[in-house]
């Protein structure tokens, strides 16, 4: 079983310990946390140092966003061929495909469509077990959309490590899972920006940003969650530790550890 750190800053490689072999770097959420070019490259410094593999992330974007995305190829293509990028986004796939061949694409897992919503877990042991197993899948189970993937190049697929569980193996494609954060929901319309300006309260929207997704975290509470619900910038997270016993009998070959909330 492979193990991956996945960070989100460079001032979190403090993290990185000898029991990792490959460095996750960058954000699956806000194309206004992508990495800026000195930023991938000392990353990718890094990973020389230590003698690891290096994986880049990318959020979905808009066309500015796909232009930047496409500057960072550039930089990593030259620096680090064979690196793998998770895209979240099918346009940065497509731009892998026709530009930069010698870069890995593995889907992330914004674009895995399956039940997220601890809300579930309420009443689970009430469903008919067909139901259970309606849940516990997602479209990577699709045959039509694993065809689709590995005609595109891709290998690998990233999965949260959902509460109610996850139908595995997948034919043909390798499988990472994350943990302990898991993404249930996000949007570009980010509530935590501005959240420290009063007057800007009843506002939502697109708005320019200082960032502040990088100071705030709220939880929330409800008595129809089983779990905890953290808000971090424009995504909802939950933690959920407990991995079952048999991943890699499962077909899970690479487990990618968040020590921090991934904004």
């Amino acid at each position: 079983m492979e193990h991956a750190l996945f960070i989100t800053r460079l001032d979190h490689l403090h993290y990185w310990n000898g029991g990792f072999s490959r460095l996750y770097f960058g954000n699956e959420f806000c194309e206004r946390l992508l990495l800026t070019p000195e930023e991938l490259t000392a990353a990718i410094r890094f990973t020389f140092d230590k003698g690891i593999e290096f994986t880049m992330v990318t959020p979905y974007v808009t066309e500015t966003g796909l232009n930047r995305v496409e500057t960072l190829f550039d930089i990593l293509a030259n620096e680090k061929r064979g690196s793998e990028v998770v895209f979240n986004d099918y346009g940065v796939l497509r731009l892998m495909r026709r530009r930069f061949s010698n870069l890995v694409p593995v889907m992330g897992r914004l674009l895995n469509k399956m039940k997220r919503g601890p809300r579930l877990m309420m009443v689970i042991d009430s469903l008919p077990e067909t139901t259970v197993e309606y849940f516990r899948n997602s479209s990577l189970t699709v045959p039509l959309m694993r065809e689709f993937l590995m005609g595109y190049g891709v290998r690998r697929v990233e999965l949260d490590n959902v509460l109610q569980g996850t139908d595995l193996p997948l034919d043909g494609l390798l499988v990472s899972v994350y943990v302990p954060y898991a993404y249930v929901t996000t949007t570009r319309m980010c509530l935590t920006a501005s959240c420290d300006v009063p007057e800007m309260e009843e506002r939502v929207g697109v708005f320019p940003c200082q960032r502040e997704c990088r100071k705030y975290t709220f939880g929330l509470t409800s008595e129809i969650m089983p779990v905890l619900l953290i808000r971090k910038g424009n995504t909802i997270f939950f933690e959920n530790h407990n991995l079952p016993d048999d991943l890699e009998a499962r077909g899970v070959s690479r487990l990618v550890i968040q020590p921090e909330i991934p904004m």
